[in-house]
């Protein structure tokens, strides 16, 4: 198609802002073409790197909560790229412990869709282990894990080494410890994750601190 031959000869080219203004024209036509939607977001990408290198938080977010809208179905290419360029982001942000930009960014993965039978990739998993690791300072940590999914997690994360906890075991505990902090509010939302944990259990009885939460949780 010529219009996406176009769009990506004005990529290439670094003219990003031509790019886009094309690539916006002929989405107006033909909304649904997903040719379009892809050179869009290739283009966006283009432009959330530079915002990323130029350390524009404002405009990266800007630009990422677009770009993860024209994002095709199961674009595996265009998913990997979202997931790296957000946790580089993110990962710029933790070194200079803006929270609260990195709480907003994190919600944003939630257009992603993923093919059902394939892996996540490495870096939507780091994304989690960001979260869980500071979580007492995103608000939003709740929001996220519901965003995420705890059933993305593969079998390797339920692994424990020494004391410590698996991540699947403490991400477990941390979201039992935010409903328990508002216990008042999540009342029935407490009483499905206690059979939430119960399912935990049965596969890993190994997990004593899920076992004392479950414990804590019930008697609400």
């Amino acid at each position: 198609m010529y219009s996406v031959r176009e769009i990506y000869s004005l990529r290439e080219e670094g003219k990003y802002q031509e790019a886009f203004i094309t690539a916006r024209s002929w989405l107006e036509i033909s909304p649904n073409d997903e040719e379009l939607q892809a050179a869009m977001a290739w283009v966006l990408y283009d432009m959330i790197k530079v915002a990323n290198q130029e350390k524009n938080a404002e405009q990266f977010e800007e630009l990422y909560s677009v770009f993860v809208e024209y994002i095709p179905l199961e674009a595996d290419k265009l998913q990997l790229a979202a997931c790296r360029i957000l946790l580089i982001e993110i990962e710029r942000l933790l070194n200079l412990q803006q929270f609260d930009k990195i709480d907003r960014l994190l919600l944003l993965i939630k257009p992603l869709q993923y093919h059902p039978e394939k892996e996540r990739p490495k870096a939507f998993y780091q994304l989690l282990e960001i979260a869980v690791a500071n979580s007492q300072f995103l608000p939003n940590f709740l929001t996220f894990i519901r965003i995420w999914r705890l059933s993305n997690l593969q079998p390797q994360h339920y692994q424990s080494y020494g004391d410590s906890m698996s991540l699947a075991e403490r991400v477990h505990w941390l979201v039992g410890q935010h409903l328990y902090e508002h216990k008042e509010e999540n009342q029935e939302i407490i009483k499905a994750y206690v059979k939430q944990l119960d399912l935990l259990l049965e596969r890993c009885p190994q997990f004593g601190y899920i076992r004392e939460l479950r414990k804590k949780l019930s008697l609400i």
